[in-house]
Formats: structure tokens, sequence, C-alpha cells
């Protein structure tokens, strides 16, 4: 009974349309008496999966590399037990952010296009590890129990489909009036969203950004759902009222003032946004109006989502052209660099673009823009083996994104090594939520081992086969 509710409990992060834009309220925790922390961490990755089958994600090197380096600058405040996390991106205008316990972390992309600066943003991120380091929703959730426990049973056929690989059946099940009630029951308390705010101002502070940020997004928040035509997606599991506004800036005004912090990377980020929800064929004409009144790292910004523009159009030297005008202080960029091979590349200056890609590893040799690019142009121009050491090195570093596993698949493949094409094919589609058409792969893979008498790749293999097959085991139960 015990895994039957907690599966309950963690299909009720989905509701309505399939997956109703991250209406996600975390799930649990070690110390709840409800799961281990390993069948905790457990359930996040099978939670993020079922994020990934069911809800397209975004894995820009660029947008990854900043949440990352945004998340660890707060993490050290959180009082987060466990602090090896897995971040995800979701593709979609809403303004929300989720963190689940298991170490899964992810915001909406539209959360930019409702945020000035990187503190607003970061008082978001601040608040929901609150939420993940005091345990709120398992709190909640065990109430919840105590309450009905009957009504959270009328689940669990839906629940039983999620887990058996039918999300499209599972999730079909979800629609229905006592699902929604349940799932309104589950928003945050106001208690809890009053101790999200107090302590995620101290995060806030302790990580040297203005705490008067807080405040100032509630507001923003509030504005943006009064013209809204429907409820701010962030607001329905997060209840916001005018007197958690005026806490918060009473709270707020017991700190100095801290300049706000915008960098190269958060306004690149945020005009992909626009450019992607708002904007879209038009982003170029607005991009080269606002560009005649931009200074600074606001226009440098500029110069960088219309030299992508110039790129995805096919004009590598209108690309360049406005590479060369971003000043000497984020010239040297690494997105910048990988921006300029990739507009060299297209220009059919592929040695130069390799060279200059190589040159800057030495410098920045983590860079995940740098290493993804060098591994797409070495595909692209018929040198895969060149890319599969670089891929290897992606995938151990990220190995929850499929993206990674899916350009090693190919490079693999066009190299002619098969039994790393398909097992690197499983690994895509694993974390991506099609754990059946994983295990397919995974036995291709063996097969072709067998055959050519690759006998450590086939153990290999076949105990990461067995790990994934017996999942469903290690679940609390």
């Amino acid at each position: 009974m015990k895994k039957l509710f907690v599966l309950i409990l963690f299909a009720l992060s989905f509701s309505g349309k399939g997956y109703s834009e991250t209406e996600l309220p975390a799930l649990g925790d070690s110390t709840s008496g409800l799961i281990s922390l390993q069948q905790e961490q457990e359930l996040g990755s099978l939670w993020l999966r079922q994020l990934r089958a069911n809800q397209a994600t975004i894995d820009d090197p660029l947008l990854i590399t900043w949440f990352t380096d945004s998340i660890y600058q707060l993490v050290p405040f959180s009082e987060l037990a466990v602090t090896d996390l897995q971040l995800v991106v979701v593709d979609s205008p809403q303004l929300n952010a989720f963190a689940v316990p298991g170490g899964i972390i992810g915001i909406n992309y539209g959360l930019f296009l409702y945020t000035a600066d990187e503190d607003e943003l970061a008082s978001v991120l601040s608040h929901e590890l609150v939420h993940l380091s005091q345990r709120h929703f398992a709190r909640q959730v065990e109430a919840a129990q105590r309450r009905n426990p009957i009504a959270l049973a009328t689940l669990l056929a839906s629940i039983i489909l999620i887990a058996t690989d039918n999300p499209d059946a599972g999730f079909a099940g979800l629609v229905s009036s006592q699902a929604a009630a349940i799932q309104s029951q589950l928003a945050y308390s106001r208690d809890f969203e009053r101790e999200a705010d107090r302590l995620g101002m101290n995060i806030l502070v302790q990580s040297g950004m203005d705490a008067h940020a807080m405040p100032e997004m509630f507001s923003s928040m509030m504005e943006a759902n009064r013209y809204s035509s429907s409820a701010l997606e962030f607001l329905m599991t997060h209840p916001l009222t005018p007197s958690r506004v005026s806490d918060a800036g009473n709270r707020a005004e017991q700190y100095p003032i801290r300049p706000r912090t915008r960098s190269f990377e958060f306004l690149a980020l945020k005009l992909g946004a626009e450019r992607r929800y708002q904007l879209k064929d038009n982003s170029a004409a607005e991009f080269r109006q606002r560009l005649e009144n931009a200074r600074g790292v606001d226009r440098d910004a500029l110069l960088y989502q219309l030299a992508d523009i110039a790129l995805v159009q096919r004009e590598p030297q209108k690309g360049m052209n406005y590479l060369q005008q971003v000043s000497a202080e984020y010239r040297q960029h690494p997105a910048m660099d990988a921006l300029q091979a990739k507009l060299l590349a297209a220009d059919n200056q592929v040695a130069d673009a390799t060279s200059l890609l190589r040159q800057k590893l030495l410098i920045h040799p983590q860079d995940l823009s740098l290493r993804e690019t060098l591994s797409r142009i070495l595909i692209d121009t018929n040198r895969p083996a060149e890319a599969i050491p670089l891929l290897k090195d992606l995938t151990a570093d990220y190995p929850q994104m499929p993206f990674s596993w899916s350009l090693l698949s190919e490079a693999a493949n066009a190299a002619g090594d098969q039994v790393l094409a398909y097992r690197a094919l499983g690994e895509s589609y694993y974390f991506s939520g099609r754990r059946q058409d994983a295990v397919q792969q995974f036995r291709s893979a063996i097969r072709e081992a067998a055959r050519i008498k690759d006998f450590q790749r086939e153990s290999a293999i076949r105990e990461r086969l067995r790990y994934i097959e017996a999942s469903d085991d290690r679940l609390p139960g």
C-alpha cells in the first residue's frame, strides 16, 4: 500500500492536459517516513523521465550552464541534505519553478520573461529550495493521507499505467474532478509559503544578492496574474497573497539595497525567451531597433542573439559582422566562441572552426557550449571518431541529459561502432522516459557485442539492462 500511495503522490505532480505546465510541488523526503533517501532518488529520477516523456525540455548549453552556476550559488545556504542535483528546463512560456525531492530542480524557460534581473529569478529559486529542504510537501502529503486516503487511492489505476510505461493512458486517467480536487488540496499552505519566503530571503542575502528582489518579484507576479487570462502556473501551487508581499517587503527593509546582477548570460537568455515565445519571426527587426540605443552588456547580448538569428537564416557573414561588434569584455566568452565556430563552419571554414574550438577548450575544458559545438561539427564533417571521446566525457558529466546520449549514438553509428550506437541511443530513450524503447536498444547492443565477440562490453550492457528492468522493484513498497 505504501508503494502505491507514493506512486499516487508522484503522479499528482501531473494533471490536466497530460502535464499542466509544471504544476509540480515536491514529492516527499527521506525523513518523512514514506520513503528512504535511495528510494526518493529513484522516484525523483522516474519523475524526471516521465516529465521528459510528456513535455518538451531545452538542453541549450548556455542555458544549462547558467542554470547550473545560478543554482550552485544558492545551494550552499539552502540546508539541502543532498546537493547532487539534476537540472531541467521546460520549454514553456509560463512562469514556474519547481524542486522535486531526489535532487530535481527545474524552471520553465518562460520564467525569464517575468524577471528583470538575476536577483529576482534567484528569489524564486531560493523559495523553491526551501520547500525542498524543509520537507514541506512531505509534511502536507502526510496530512492529506490522514484526511482522505480513500480519495487518493481512486487514482491507482492511472498510476499503474504510468509506472508501467503507458503514460498516454495513465495521464488521460488523471483528467478527473477527483484528481483536480486532490491537486488543489496539495497546494502549499500559507504557513509553508511564509516559511519559504523567510528562509528563501536568507538564502538570497547570504549568496550576495538583493533581498528587495523577492518582494519586487512577488509584486510582478501579482501584476502579471491580474492581466492574465488564466492563473499563473506557479501561483496555483504557491498561493500568493497581498500580506505575503507586504511581509516580504517589510523583511527586506532590514537589509541594505545591493546592486542587482544582470550578466551577459542572463540577458542573452532573456532575449532568447522573448525570441522563442513572443517576438518569433519579428525578433531580428526588434533586436536591431533596440540595438540603436543599447549600451554595454545589453548591447552585447543583443549582438549575440542577432548573430544566432543570422546563423539560423543561413547568413554566416552577417552573423560574423554582428560578433565583430561585441565588446572586448565579452568577445572571448565561450558562448561567443561557440557561435563564431558555428558561423565559420556554416561558411565552409571548417578547419578554422575546429581550430578555434580546440584552442578555446584548452582554456575552458569543461565548457558545455564548446564541447557540444565541436562534437556537432566533427559529426557533420565526417569525422565522427574524433567526436566520440568528447561525447563520452560529456555523457559522463551530464549522465541524465538525453541530447548528449543521442549525439553520441549518432557519432558512433557514423563511425561504425554499432554496439556503442545502440547503447547510447538506449540511454537517450531511457532518460527521455521511453523505457521500453530503451530496453530494445540495449538488447540490440548486447546481440551486436556478442556477434563481434566483445564480451567485456556485452557484460557491461547486460548489467545496465538488468538495472533498468529492475527499476520498478527499487521503488518504495
